[in-house]
């Protein structure tokens, strides 16, 4: 038996206090980084993709431009050698610069967006078949004076698949390629389905908190 359950979410986020979001109206993002998926997700990939293009064309007061491929880079000020796109996740938030796509300079964006999905799996639990005692109130027989009776319920075997997301955004400055910006959702939930409307949600927050730095 698979069970259908509850939705769990952590988030941070962190913001350089030094940089003025008021300037900054165009945006442009890589490609979603899903290096982490298996083979066997690699559709998980796709969909992400097409759900973070629509989701990024749905945005209001902002121009966010979508890179489809990976291009020439363009070396901005700082000591990244590694392509933003392919950059690990760190548990500290690191403000170095970054190589940014031509493409994005040549749109001349004002910010430059990486998102990785740097986990995304199923996890199957077991709760083996047992027996529990509960206690019922019973009227028509009365077994002692405070009418109670035990009552045995055999509890069938059931699996819990709890399918886990996590997602980063980094978000550069195109003036400096220093960090601005960054984030991570990590959401989680009892159900064995695929994982769009976690990733839907993820994204949707994204583009919200990173408006609301904006405006």
């Amino acid at each position: 038996t698979l069970m259908s359950l509850t939705a769990n979410a952590d988030y941070a986020k962190w913001t350089d206090p030094t940089h003025s979001f008021k300037a900054d109206h165009t945006i442009y993002t890589s490609v979603v980084n899903t290096d982490v998926l298996s083979e066997k997700m690699a559709p998980e990939g796709r969909s992400f993709q097409v759900i973070f293009n629509q989701k990024a064309a749905e945005v209001k007061g902002l121009k966010i431009i979508t890179a489809p491929l990976q291009g020439a880079i363009a070396v901005l000020p700082g000591n990244s050698t590694d392509d933003a796109s392919a950059a690990a996740p760190s548990d500290e938030v690191s403000t170095s610069a970054v190589r940014i796509p031509q493409a994005a300079v040549d749109a001349k964006a004002d910010l430059y967006a990486v998102p990785t999905v740097t986990r995304c799996e199923k996890l199957v639990s077991v709760v083996p078949a047992h027996t529990e005692w509960t206690t019922k109130e019973i009227h028509e027989t009365v077994r002692d004076k405070n009418g109670y009776k035990d009552v045995v319920h055999k509890i069938p075997e059931k699996q819990y698949v709890t399918m886990y997301l996590t997602v980063r955004f980094d978000v550069y400055s195109m003036k400096t390629g220093a960090l601005v910006f960054t984030s991570e959702d990590a959401r989680d939930r009892l159900d064995d389905s695929n994982f769009n409307g976690l990733f839907t949600r993820i994204v949707e927050r994204f583009f919200k908190n990173l408006k609301s730095e904006i405006n």
